[in-house]
């Protein structure tokens, strides 16, 4: 028997799980701390680069040397065919039988023409990384070499002499930069990190 003093029991189902009020939210976030970024490459800690990062600067280099030295030669080409065929014209005038020099320089443009286009295409197959294309490349600035050397012994004349050490120079220093290691190993696809020199797939 209860008093009436007493409260009713309280006969309500027990939550079985129940809640508890907590400290009250800013309504500002936090974002959780993540990892640090590695620092760039050459960075102690850092990871080592790609050994194949891109195109030496020196197959770039001998492209355009050899896209310079092609317009020089082409120039130059169109220039001894006009000769040849103006010299022709001069001995049919007046008779003469020596073609000699007519033969010469008819000979000389269609070299320096022929140099121009190999120098062309190799330019283009070596930026497109093909050992064909160097193949290309070298013998044409060789006969631009050979064709160079052989009026400096034939023309004993200074301005002749100038020119022509132009046109040597380019192809020899595009063929110096086309063949130096760091462009024979991009070329080829080896990795130079490698002392087995295998070859690797491109951008591995």
């Amino acid at each position: 028997m209860t008093s009436p003093y007493e409260p009713p029991p309280d006969d309500s189902p027990i939550d079985p799980n129940p809640t508890y009020p907590g400290p009250p939210s800013s309504g500002r976030y936090f974002p959780q701390p993540q990892a640090p970024a590695p620092p760039p490459p050459g960075y102690p800690g850092s990871y080592p680069p790609p050994w194949d990062t891109g195109r030496p600067g020196g197959i770039s280099a001998a492209s355009v040397l050899g896209y310079i030295d092609a317009g020089l030669l082409i120039l130059a080409g169109l220039l001894l065919l006009i000769g040849a065929s103006a010299v022709d014209s001069w001995n049919n005038a007046f008779g003469s039988n020596d073609n000699s020099i007519t033969a010469e320089l008819a000979i000389d443009g269609l070299l320096n023409l022929l140099s121009a286009g190999l120098q062309i295409a190799g330019g283009v197959m070596i930026a497109d990384r093909s050992e064909r294309g160097r193949t290309l490349f070298t013998v044409g600035g060789g006969l631009c070499i050979a064709a160079g050397v052989y009026w400096l012994i034939r023309v004993h004349d200074v301005g002749v002499a100038i020119w022509t050490i132009v046109f040597i120079a380019l192809p020899i220093i595009a063929l110096s930069l086309a063949w130096t290691a760091p462009a024979t190993e991009w070329l080829r696809g080896e990795n130079p990190r490698d002392p087995r020199g295998q070859r690797r797939p491109f951008g591995t």
